[in-house]
This record gives C-alpha cells, structure tokens and sequence, in this order.
C-alpha cells in the first residue's frame, strides 16, 4: 500500500526560531487525488518534500513525530531509496534536468535503476505519448518552453512508475489547454492505483480532479473531503468562494455545479460595473512610446521561434501576452531583456536601440 501517514510530525528549518510545521495528523491513502492548499510559506512544499527525504536530507533541520510513506521512513531510507516509490516533479523543472534530450532525460532514471533496454524503450515511449511529447522526444530541452519543460519533468517522474507522484505546481508554467491535459493524465493515473499529491495555488483548475483536500496553516496540517476542507479556507477558488458569499449548501465546487446550485435557488446575481463606471484611482493614465519592436525574428540554432513581431508598449500600459506552450512567449520575453540575441529586426527602449551596439533613436 502506499499511504502516507503522517503522527505527530513536525519539522524546523535550521536555525529557525519556531518549527515551520508541528503535530500534523493525517493520512493519504493511495486511492486520493490529494490537493494541497494554503498560504505562501504556510509549509506546503515542506510537507511534500518530506514525502521522499528532500527534507531533511537536503535542508537540514530537525524532524519530529513519525512518517511513513509506503511503510517507508523517508528519513532512514533517503532520497535515493524513496525516489523508487515518490515520484518528485517541482515547480522549476529546469532544477531537475541533468542531460540534453527529451528522450536521454527520461530515459535518464531508467539506466540508474538498471532497466533492461527493451523495457526502457517501452516505458519511455509510453510515457512520452501519456503526456502529449512524443513529437519533442529529440528535442534539446533549453529549446523548449516553460510549459513543455514541465511535462519533461513529469515524464521523468513517471517513467520510474511510483506509486505516488508528489507535485509541486506542475501547472503553473502551462497555458490553460496544456494544463488540463496534464491534469486529465494526472486523474487517469490516478483511477489506475496511482497516489497523486499535487500543490497548487491556482485551485480552479485542481479542485474537479481532487477526491481530498490536505489544508495546510497554522503550522499544521488537516485533510478530509474537498467540500468540508474549502467551507472554512481562506483559500478557495472564485466559484467556492462565490457559493459560499450566496450561502449555498451543500458548497458546489465547479462552475457547472454552482450555475445548478443557484438555477434550483432561482438566485439572481445583479450586473457589476463595468470598466466606464469604475474609480478614477484605478483607471491607468497611458503615456509615450517606451519599448518599441520592429520586425523582431529569433531562433535556437536552426529551430526559429519568433518571426517578424511588431510590437508598441507605452508608459503605464499593461500588456497581456498569451499564447500556446511553445509559441515563443517566454522568447519574446527573453529577447527583450536581452538573454536572446534576436537574428532580425531591431528593439528599441526610450528611443534608444539595445539589440545590438549601435544607439541610433528613433
């Protein structure tokens, strides 16, 4: 089985004046899509963390309590050991990578762990398609986008087939298509016996998928059913949140149960203003040209990304980039600043060219 069973536990940080988490009750049963939930530095990646040994085997610190995770102490076993069993995906995938390729990075725990080769190719071909990147198998990873290197990482975790996956916001770097196929594959996993612990701050997105909620503030822990979890949260996604304002019970969690919720209530929700009607103090006065780009184009080696972008931004202007994994937002971001070196065109800041040398204005 692979429960996590957490007695008394509790864990500080060294030299830290109080522990960031004491007397956690709980147990994770391997049939829960556990979300985890809570405020910035409420202790939520700590816990998770534990889960395989990261802490304290790598923070330092001092554990008290008992934690068993499949029948395992993740302190006496040590990351190595519990790797076999908790599979690990954090929220920079670009701190896990250790080779170049797709595929070489998933195959990667594969050869450590002394796969034979014709399981090896199985795994990893399966993995890759779960996960919707067959087509970057040959791909140089430092080519990829935030979003895709997120789904390298969770291939690179699956491939070892745990029994429980911890993740921590596996979701944030993807747009929101991307971030529902992973979820999706995250639920199937879950239905086929696998244990999935998944930190998240963007709880619209998880909550249909979880079956447990782990509540974590106060410096301790509590996990029961979603609904019962959410009721009394300072955190809850805007539908739980809009539920309980109307006082609805019992607490719809997504948007189709709450437009049920309140069609049999016949509630009437009344219009907001719109952006005409709203304060002077929050309108934002638009100024001068500031950024400027012209014909901008950028490639990694022979892959373009980027082709011809024109682009105006002007003082105070807040600007809104969206797209799909891999169409080239973080690029273009990139080049701006400067860490990529755009093979056209030409950027302007307040009137003066920064692509290259040359400081003509405008």
């Amino acid at each position: 089985m692979a429960d996590i069973e957490f007695y008394e536990w509790g864990y500080a940080y060294p030299s830290a004046a109080r522990p960031a988490l004491s007397g956690v009750n709980c147990v994770l049963h391997p049939t829960q899509f556990t979300l985890v939930i809570g405020e910035s530095g409420a202790g939520k990646s700590t816990l998770v963390r534990a889960m395989n040994g990261l802490v304290p085997h790598f923070t330092g610190g001092r554990v008290t309590g008992r934690l068993r995770v499949a029948g395992l102490d993740p302190v006496s076993a040590g990351p190595s050991r519990m790797a076999l069993h908790v599979g690990m995906v954090f929220q920079d995938p670009e701190s896990q990578f250790v080779l170049d390729t797709v595929e070489d990075e998933v195959a990667f725990a594969l050869e450590n762990a002394a796969i034979p080769r014709p399981e090896m190719r199985r795994r990893v071909e399966e993995t890759l398609g779960l996960l919707g990147i067959s087509h970057l198998r040959q791909r140089t990873i430092h080519t990829l986008s935030g979003g895709e290197q997120q789904r390298v990482a969770i291939a690179s975790a699956l491939v070892l087939q745990p029994a429980i996956l911890a993740l921590d916001e596996p979701t944030s770097q993807l747009d929101p298509e991307s971030a529902a196929g992973v979820l999706d594959a995250l639920a199937d996993l879950n239905r086929s016996g696998l244990a999935i612990v998944l930190v998240e701050h963007r709880l619209e997105r998880v909550v249909p998928f979880a079956n447990a909620v782990m509540r974590v503030e106060g410096g301790t822990a509590m996990v029961g059913p979603p609904a019962e979890m959410l009721n009394g949260s300072p955190i809850a996604p805007p539908t739980v949140e809009l539920a309980r304002a109307l006082g609805l019970h019992p607490l719809p969690l997504t948007l189709p149960a709450l437009v049920t919720a309140l069609t049999q209530k016949s509630t009437r929700l009344t219009a907001q203003p719109t952006s005409d009607t709203l304060p002077a103090q929050r309108r934002t006065s638009i100024g001068n040209p500031i950024l400027r780009l012209q014909g901008v184009c950028a490639a990694y080696g022979d892959c373009p990304v980027l082709y011809g972008i024109d682009l105006t931004a002007r003082e105070g202007e807040i600007i809104a980039l969206i797209g799909r994994n891999g169409h080239g937002k973080s690029t273009l971001l990139k080049t701006i600043i400067g860490l990529v070196r755009p093979s056209a065109g030409a950027i302007w800041l307040d009137g003066k060219r920064i692509d290259n040398q040359d400081t003509t204005t405008i």
